[in-house]
């Protein structure tokens, strides 16, 4: 049958397990089997899979059967469950935790690895299981930021359960079978196919109750997970990102969209919070308004007055060694903000800026993360 199709997925969901399906020499027309799926069920021999339970008892790896107590509820419910899944590490009861999928690009800048790892140890400490993919750059920094907390982590593979991907992260696929778990629809020694990757993301998105993207480019298979949570009615959120930046892109184009902004941790938590009262404790620190600590520091240029209209230019005097000179919407909000001493809400942002309102939002939330604007106790924001 494959791995994650959707004729083995109205098998399951019809039958009482896979004992049951097995013993069944006719099948019935409505679920639409083609003839090479007929072929496979119709193959009674066990030699191939009394080899794959010999070689996972042989290597460690355990098997979670569809029907097992611990094989994950809201995997049942996507359209192309898994018919049993194969894990190494420290198995609990996934259904009734709050699981929080963290993704984004392999290339992460500096400032996308800090904050995701920041988000995903805030997530930790609040009591969520944080999930990801182990893939290089944002991922592999959503693993590491739970561990960091003393979290539980999930790691899906888009390889074979005994096949770290990629090499480098080794060391953690190791770290996360003593401390979280891996898990993969493919058995031990499986070869590698180009589609294992895309396909591996409707599980994160499904056995999830919510996906942040931090960073993604404009062909991120981040963006995949996030289009498999939505299609799935999972909650999607996203970090805005600078403008012009090419590992930004695709969340900003999320936000664009219409997905949940996440300023802070605790925008996602709030919702697991009440869902989950009893596992979920936002931390006061998720509530932070101010900058985060992504050890990303401004540095203050001198402002230069233009000999030409004698005003001074505002972008000059918002110079950055990490992030360069300011984009034309932080420019003109800056310049918006400049001439209120007193601050201003995000409405009156808005029209003194003249740029819509979603714009001028995570605009804004750029400018605080990066240190060039604060917001005061009564919501006003300022120059720093």
């Amino acid at each position: 049958m494959g791995t994650g199709t959707r004729a083995a997925g109205e098998l399951l969901r019809r039958y009482s397990g896979a004992k049951e399906i097995y013993s069944l020499d006719e099948y019935p027309s409505e679920l639409r089997l083609s003839d090479r799926q007929r072929r496979v069920l119709g193959d009674k021999d066990l030699t191939e899979s009394l080899a794959i339970l010999e070689k996972c008892e042989r290597t460690g790896v355990k098997v979670l059967g569809y029907g097992d107590p611990f094989f994950p509820e809201r995997l049942r419910a996507i359209n192309a469950p898994p018919a049993m899944l194969y894990y190494r590490g420290v198995i609990k009861d996934l259904n009734s935790e709050y699981l929080v999928s963290v993704v984004g690009t392999r290339s992460m800048t500096e400032y996308g690895g800090k904050i995701t790892e920041y988000f995903a140890g805030e997530f930790a400490a609040a009591g969520a299981v944080v999930v990801s993919g182990m893939a290089s750059g944002i991922d592999a920094a959503a693993h590491r930021g739970c561990l960091s907390r003393s979290g539980y982590t999930v790691a899906i593979l888009g390889t074979a359960i005994d096949r770290p991907y990629p090499p480098e992260n080794a060391r953690l696929y190791d770290t996360i079978v003593r401390k979280g778990l891996v898990l993969s629809e493919y058995a031990p020694g499986s070869a590698y196919a180009r589609n294992c990757f895309p396909k591996r993301n409707r599980l994160i998105a499904g056995i999830s109750n919510a996906t942040l993207v931090t960073e993604a480019g404009e062909r991120s298979g981040a963006l995949i997970t996030a289009n498999d949570a939505i299609m799935q009615g999972k909650e999607v959120y996203a970090l805005p990102g600078l403008s012009g930046s090419k590992q930004s892109v695709g969340t900003n184009t999320l936000l664009q969209k219409g997905v949940r902004l996440a300023y802070r941790p605790s925008d996602v938590l709030a919702t697991a919070e009440l869902m989950y009262p009893d596992k979920i404790r936002i931390t006061a620190e998720s509530y932070r308004t101010e900058r985060y600590d992504t050890g990303v520091q401004p540095r203050r240029a001198e402002s230069r007055v233009s000999p030409a209209t004698g005003v001074e230019e505002i972008h000059d005097g918002y110079s950055y060694e990490k992030i360069g000179k300011l984009e034309p919407d932080e420019v003109t909000v800056v310049t918006a903000l400049k001439g209120a001493g007193g601050g201003l809400f995000i409405d009156e942002v808005v029209s003194a800026s003249g740029l819509d309102a979603g714009t001028v939002m995570s605009t804004l939330t750029v400018l605080e993360v990066y240190g060039v604007v604060s917001q005061k106790n009564d919501g006003r924001y300022v120059l720093v």
